[in-house]
């Protein structure tokens, strides 16, 4: 199933056309892309919040996307696909530091949710705004950000209609949280995260399948994500494919350079 390299990169293009939809509201967005890769970057110095993709051989598309991030002065987190790999030694040259591959994985919408009921004591809803300081506390607390990185994360937030972002509640604590970001008939999960307090208790588990069963009613056909070797497990019990593994590799600069 979506063996070949052509699907995968569709569904990859997908994901990363609604990604794009987080950007739409940030005052130093800067989209581009060109012939086999394509940015999407602001101007955080952190390459985490920078994303760029690299999905050819071609060695004018490295440097093409190369000098539109030292033109936009904000380092970028590249992943790169199918014949890009080509590019690591060059990469590496360049000061990129690979961080390994990270899962590209799928879950096309089927009938194995249509009974998710939500565990007894347990609630969700879709968080708004206000709600905005308890996320980042959560986001500063799962993927070890820094004061400077919420700072810049936060205009990211809330970006879109199209931003569905949930809490999973017990007793009035928010135990868990996670984005689905809808475009078109795909859905992306980002930012899933529950406190380092609250893990082991399978409120991710329980969070999850309602965003999986909650868009699959709403129309969502393929849902779409980049996962942690910790976050594999989950996914695979939830009944997700891994597309391909997606070398991942960075730099940090500064402006002046």
């Amino acid at each position: 199933m979506h063996t070949s390299y052509e699907q995968r990169l569709e569904f990859l293009q997908q994901f990363s056309d609604g990604l794009e939809l987080f950007s739409q509201k940030h005052p130093h967005a800067k989209i581009a892309q060109g012939e086999g890769w394509r940015i999407c970057s602001s101007n955080s110095q952190f390459a985490m919040l920078n994303n760029a993709l690299l999905y050819t051989s071609r060695k004018e598309a490295l440097a093409e996307l190369i000098a539109t991030i030292e033109a936009n002065q904000a380092p970028a987190g590249i992943r790169l696909a199918g014949p890009a790999i080509v590019h690591t030694t060059a990469l590496a040259e360049l000061g990129y530091t690979n961080h390994g591959g990270s899962p590209f994985m799928l879950w096309s919408a089927d009938t194995s949710f249509d009974t998710f009921t939500l565990r007894e004591g347990l609630s969700i809803r879709r968080l708004v705004p206000t709600d905005s300081d308890l996320m980042n506390q959560i986001y500063a607390d799962v993927y070890s950000m820094s004061a400077e990185m919420i700072a810049d994360f936060k205009p990211f937030q809330f970006a879109t209609e199209k931003d569905y972002t949930y809490g999973l509640f017990k007793n009035g604590e928010m135990v868990s949280l996670v984005t689905a970001l809808v475009f078109q008939d795909t859905v992306g999960i980002w930012n899933m995260g529950t406190p380092t307090t609250q893990q082991k208790n399978g409120y991710g588990l329980q969070l999850l399948s309602y965003v999986m069963k909650t868009h699959k009613d709403m129309g969502a056909k393929n849902f779409f994500l980049y996962a942690s070797a910790a976050g594999k497990f989950l996914y695979d019990k939830c009944g997700w494919i891994t597309l391909d593994y997606l070398p991942y590799v960075a730099k940090v600069f500064k402006k002046s350079e």
